[in-house]
C-alpha cells in the first residue's frame, strides 16, 4: 500500500501512455463538468478510452487509489447524471468507444460499443435494411447507446416498442475492480449475445442504474426489418382529458410508433421558433424522405393550420404493406374521433424527417434556459396529474411572472401502459459551457443570450423541485433519475437491501458515480 501512486501521479502515468486521450486542460474540464442544467464539482481529469480492456485497467488503478469514476455518454443529461459531487473525480468520456461491432442479420441482433450515437447506429443499420425497435431520443445526434441504457430513454419507436431498455439483449460492463462483466447469453461460455434470458435477468440490473454499478462498454440490441410503409396523423383537442383519452386508446391498440403531444403553451413556444416554410434543413429532409410534393405542401401550409389555444397530438404509424398501414390509419382515426378533430399532418412529417434535431431546442426562442421535468404514469392517472400540475402552476404564477419563467408541456406514450408528461421550464439566464459547445453557433447567434440572472435561476430550481414532488405524489416513475429525482425514499426496503448488496459486491468503496439513485 505504501507504494500506491497518488491520483495526480496515476493521471500523469496514464497521460504518458494514452497521450491526448487523457484530458487535463482547464477549459475542457470545465465543459465536461457541466450538463444541460447545472455544473458539478471540478474534475481531476477526463479519460477517453478506445478499448474496454484499456478502460478496465485504468478504472482498477483509480478506484484502488480512492478516486471516484463517472461515465459520460453524449452529455444530454439535465439531472446531474454524470456531474461530480466530490473530489477527486475522473470522468470517462465514452465517445471513443464508438464502433458498431457486428450487425448480425441472421440472428437479429446488433452489437455496439457504448459510445455509439443513436444517429450513427441508425445510419449503419439503414444500409442493411434493419433497425432496433427503439432507435433513440430526439437528441440522438449526441445521445449515445450507453447513456440511454444507463439513464433510461424514450421517443423514437417508444409508443409501439417501449423504452431503450426494452430493446436490450445483453451488456458488457466494467466494474469498479476493473473486471469486465457480461450479461445475457454471452455470459454462457461460448454463446453469442443473441438472447437476454439464461437464468436471472442480470442485464436488467444495469439498465437505468445511472452508472452506479459500472461503466457500460458494449450492448447487444434486438433488430427488426425496417417497416416498408409509413403514414402520419395529427389532431387537436379542446381539453386535456380528451387528449389523454386519445393517447391511451392509441397506446392500448399499439397503433403508433411515435406519439408527441403539446399543450397550448408548448404549441405557442414552438410557433415562436422559425416557421416550417423558412426552415431549409427541415424542408430538405422532408423532400428527401417524402418527395417534392410533401415539401411543397409544407411551404404552402406551414404551421398556420394549428390553433395555438388547443392541445395537439401527432403520431407516426408504420406497417409492412399498403394494406396494413391503411388499416392502422383507419383504426386510429376511429379511436380518436370521439375525442378531437383531425388536422393537417405536417408536424409529424417534419419530426420523422428530422428525427435527431433536438439539440437546438435546449434553449428558448429568445435564448432562454430550458429544464424538462417528466413523470411516467398509467393512463388512468394522466389527466389527474396534468390537472394537479396546472394547479401548481397557477399557484406559482406570481413568482413565475416576477422572474420571467414560463412553461410548456410535452406528452408521449411508452408502450401500451404508460403516459409520459414533461413540463419544460424556460427562464432568462446565461448559457453554460455545454450550451455554447452543443447548440449550433448560427442558432446561438440568432436567438441571443439573456445574460446571467441568478434570481430567475433560483426560482426555476425551486419550481423544478415542486413539480417533481407533485409528480411523486401521484405515483410517477422516472427516467434519468440521476441526482435529481427521488429514488430511495418510500421504496420497498427488501428491494433496496438487494440493490445495496449488489452495489457492495460490485463497488465496495462506493466510487462509481456516488450520489445517483439517492
Amino acid at each position: 500500500m505504501g507504494n500506491m501512486l497518488s491520483p495526480e501521479n496515476i493521471i500523469a502515468d496514464l497521460q504518458s501512455r494514452w497521450g491526448n486521450a487523457v484530458i487535463t486542460d482547464a477549459t475542457e474540464l470545465d465543459y465536461f463538468a457541466t450538463d444541460v442544467y447545472s455544473q458539478g464539482e471540478p474534475l481531476l481529469a477526463v479519460l477517453r478510452p478506445t478499448d474496454a480492456k484499456q478502460l478496465a485497467a485504468a478504472v482498477a488503478e483509480l478506484t484502488a487509489a480512492g478516486v471516484v469514476v463517472i461515465a459520460r455518454g453524449g452529455g444530454m443529461s439535465y439531472t446531474s447524471g454524470y456531474l461530480a459531487t466530490q473530489q477527486p473525480t475522473v470522468l470517462v468520456d465514452t465517445s471513443g468507444l464508438d464502433k458498431v461491432v457486428d450487425i448480425n442479420i441472421e440472428d437479429a441482433y446488433v452489437l455496439v460499443e457504448a459510445g455509439v450515437t443513436w444517429q450513427a447506429l441508425q445510419q449503419a443499420l439503414d444500409a442493411k435494411g434493419v433497425r432496433t425497435p427503439y432507435f433513440g431520443p430526439m437528441s440522438g445526434s449526441h445521445a449515445t447507446v450507453g447513456g440511454a441504457l444507463s439513464q433510461g430513454s424514450v421517443f423514437h419507436g417508444s409508443a409501439r416498442y417501449g423504452s431503450s431498455a426494452d430493446s436490450v439483449l445483453g451488456l458488457e460492463v466494467v466494474t469498479a475492480a476493473g473486471e469486465i462483466l457480461r450479461t445475457g447469453s454471452a455470459a454462457s461460455g461460448n454463446a453469442t449475445p443473441f438472447f437476454r434470458w439464461h437464468g436471472p435477468d442480470l442485464t436488467g440490473v444495469f439498465l437505468g442504474d445511472c452508472g452506479m454499478l459500472g461503466i457500460k462498454v458494449r450492448a447487444s440490441l434486438r433488430l427488426l426489418p425496417k417497416h416498408s410503409h409509413i403514414d402520419y396523423l395529427s389532431w387537436q383537442f379542446e381539453r386535456a382529458d380528451q387528449l389523454m383519452g386519445a393517447m391511451g386508446a392509441l397506446a392500448r391498440a399499439g397503433l403508433a410508433s411515435e406519439t408527441a403531444a403539446f399543450d397550448p403553451s408548448l404549441s405557442q413556444i414552438r410557433m415562436r421558433r422559425a416557421s416550417l416554410s423558412s426552415d431549409v434543413k427541415s424542408l430538405g429532409n422532408v423532400i428527401k424522405k417524402g418527395g417534392l410534393l410533401q415539401g411543397l405542401k409544407l411551404v404552402t401550409k406551414g404551421r398556420d393550420f394549428l390553433d395555438p389555444d388547443l392541445f395537439t397530438l401527432h403520431i407516426t404509424l408504420e406497417g409492412d404493406s399498403a394494406g396494413e398501414i391503411a388499416a392502422r390509419v383507419e383504426k386510429a382515426r376511429k379511436l380518436v374521433a370521439a375525442f378531437g378533430h383531425e388536422v393537417e399532418n405536417s408536424v409529424p412529417k417534419v419530426m420523422a424527417a428530422n428525427p435527431f434535431a433536438a439539440k437546438n431546442a435546449m434553449l428558448g426562442s429568445a435564448g432562454e434556459r430550458w429544464a424538462p421535468i417528466h413523470a411516467i404514469v398509467p393512463h388512468s392517472r394522466s389527466t389527474e396529474l396534468f390537472n394537479a400540475l396546472q394547479t401548481l402552476f397557477a399557484a406559482e404564477k406570481p413568482t413565475m411572472d416576477a422572474h420571467g419563467l414560463f412553461i410548456g408541456t410535452l406528452m408521449t406514450t411508452v408502450g401500451a401502459q404508460a403516459t409520459l408528461i414533461e413540463p419544460c421550464i424556460y427562464w432568462p439566464d446565461s448559457h453554460n459551457a455545454f450550451h455554447v459547445r452543443t447548440v449550433d453557433a448560427d442558432h446561438l447567434a440568432k436567438i441571443g443570450c439573456p445574460g446571467e440572472n441568478m434570481a430567475s435561476r433560483a426560482a426555476a430550481d425551486a419550481l423544478k423541485r415542486k413539480i417533481a414532488d407533485t409528480m411523486r405524489a401521484h405515483g410517477a416513475a422516472n427516467f434519468q433519475i440521476g441526482k435529481f429525482y427521488t429514488y430511495r425514499e418510500g421504496r420497498d426496503p427488501v428491494a433496496l437491501a438487494l440493490l445495496d448488496a449488489i452495489k457492495q459486491q460490485l463497488d465496495p468503496k462506493g466510487l462509481m458515480n456516488p450520489g445517483v439513485l439517492s
